[in-house]
């Protein structure tokens, strides 16, 4: 005869154990009381001490009180949180589903705009949760879940810090979460702040498209040292969430991607609207082989060489309090959920349309032609013959806080130091923290007319619905190398009002570009220098 479905605390009857893990196990049960299937997480207290155990009680009602402090679609639910049996349980939502690590490890690396679509769902989630007080400490793609509606849901809110909790544990057991997706400030000082977890969404859209987490190495030691001093592994499918990737994955927790930034760049990335800038004239083309890929950048800095043999000792000492005091020794170890890589991304094809305009801080695609070149024509401030920064080149002098851009297929530009840089096929993009965006496109191919082609683009755009609240102030020809005209508007982007000027420019018979530049509408003005220095600074390949 079968045994009775176990019963606990005298309303939820046991079925199959539906996850596990370091801490315990989940159990798919029914509420027979409310009638509806729930899901519980058994606590399974560590061998040891009281002191041990109490930990993991104190644990249990800390995750209980940090999620039913939410609210939010993108947060499974809590509903009760009990002792029986000499254990804690906590009383869940059932959220039928798979987690973000499954879908890796089962079905390969995501494409940029579904990961986009993924991250801006667990974006909105953190904003609930930080919103409420509550730093969730372990957001890694274990603890994502993809619903089998689609919902997509961030779970396991067991080591979350909760602002004004007198329950919170001391530093070791700060350091329960996943080493691979640990902010550096976490890892070396233990600190759980809000931008400690965008790094994680960051590491986690990392491991969504790649397949791998940006800062594995061998060892726990060397995954420690490589978050603290290196960059990431250098990305090759990332494509539109390169820029947001490297963006909250800045070592110091100023510098990172703010929450808004963040959500404008996933904005775009889910759209199909990253591709900003495309040049006039520029048809988009598979990514050169001479050009670092997506978000790719040079190998660890090594002026970080001298530091990083000291942060390796406290980081030794960091790693030893992190195994000392996981409750069982067991659980997610780092680099646990790597899958293999897939295939580098493609790019679009030249027969491929314009595509959406940005949401904000991502390069319009902006396919169109530039004209024919006339045989006369001077950039406005650097000629065509310009050389070097400064007096005598035909530049301006390179100001403090900018660098002198020099592209892999001959162009330069001054660019703001610590701008993220990025590639997408034939168009690189730099994207800075305050909503700034400059994108440069080029194609062999220039067109006829570039007013004429402006207009045409904007009237397919805008029948397109591309601009919200679309606002036009020009469509000019401007005297700029040979020729050149400038497209520059207003419009509503999900995040407020976005001001946009896209420069096309032919530079001789067979070379044209294409400048976007963008900005939010209260910031255009306080802006204009520096785009104007970026004009004045181009050169086009010799």
């Amino acid at each position: 005869m079968p045994e009775a479905p176990t019963m606990i605390a005298g309303r939820y009857r046991l079925g199959e154990a539906i996850g596990s893990g370091g801490m315990g196990r989940v159990w798919l049960a029914h509420d027979e009381r409310l009638d509806r299937d729930v899901a519980i997480k058994e606590i399974v207290l560590p061998p040891g001490s009281e002191e041990d155990a109490a930990v993991a009680r104190r644990r249990t009602l800390r995750e209980a009180r940090a999620a039913a402090r939410l609210n939010h679609h993108g947060v499974v639910g809590v509903y009760d949180v009990f002792e029986a049996d000499g254990k804690p349980w906590i009383v869940m939502e059932h959220v039928p589903s798979r987690s973000l690590k499954e879908i890796v490890q089962e079905d390969g690396p995501l494409d940029d705009r579904q990961a986009a679509v993924i991250g801006l769902e667990i974006l909105e989630a953190l904003r609930a949760a930080h919103k409420a007080g509550v730093q969730h400490r372990d957001v890694k793609p274990a603890n994502v879940l993809i619903a089998d509606d689609g919902r997509v849901v961030l779970t396991d809110f067991g080591i979350a810090t909760i602002e004004g909790d007198g329950l919170i544990t001391s530093s070791g057991q700060q350091l329960h979460a996943s080493l691979d997706y640990m902010a550096p400030e976490r890892a070396q000082e233990g600190e759980a702040t809000e931008a400690a977890d965008l790094w994680s969404l960051g590491a986690t859209l990392y491991d969504a498209v790649e397949g791998r987490a940006p800062f594995h190495r061998a060892s726990a030691v060397g995954t420690l040292t490589a978050i603290a001093a290196d960059p990431p592994d250098p990305m090759e499918r990332a494509g539109a969430l390169a820029p947001v990737i490297d963006g909250l994955l800045k070592k110091n927790p100023g510098e990172r991607l703010t929450s808004a930034d963040a959500g404008r760049l996933l904005q775009a990335a889910a759209e199909g609207k990253s591709k900003v800038a495309r040049a006039t004239a520029a048809p988009i083309a598979p990514a050169r082989k001479d050009q670092d890929p997506p978000g790719g950048r040079p190998g660890p800095a090594r002026p970080l060489i001298i530091g990083a043999a000291a942060v390796a000792v406290v980081l030794v000492v960091t790693l030893v309090a992190f195994v000392l005091t996981r409750p069982d020794g067991t659980g997610d170890t780092p680099g646990d959920n790597i899958a293999a890589p897939g295939p580098t991304a493609s790019a679009g094809t030249p027969s491929a349309g314009p595509s959406d305009a940005p949401a904000s801080q991502a390069v319009q695609p902006s396919p169109v032609g530039a004209p024919t070149p006339s045989p006369t024509g001077q950039a406005a401030g650097g000629g065509e013959n310009a050389g070097g920064s400064g007096e005598g080149s035909g530049r301006p002098q390179l100001p403090q806080g900018w660098r002198d851009y020099t592209d892999p297929t001959g162009f330069k530009v001054y660019v703001p130091n610590g701008w993220t840089q990025s590639q997408d096929g034939t168009m690189v993009y730099f994207t800075g923290p305050t909503g700034r965006v400059l994108g440069v496109d080029q194609t062999n191919t220039p067109k006829a007319d570039p007013v004429a082609d402006w207009s045409e683009q904007r009237d397919t755009r805008i029948a397109d619905g591309d601009f919200p609240g679309y606002s036009e102030v020009k469509i000019v020809a401007v005297d700029y190398f040979q020729k050149a005209a400038d497209w520059e508007w207003t419009y509503d982007s999900q995040f407020g009002r976005v001001h946009v000027n896209n420069r096309g420019v032919v530079t001789s018979p067979t070379q044209a570009y294409g400048i976007y530049w963008q900005t939010p509408e209260s910031d255009w003005n306080a802006a204009n220098k520096d785009l104007q220095l970026i004009f004045d600074s181009f050169v086009p390949k010799p």
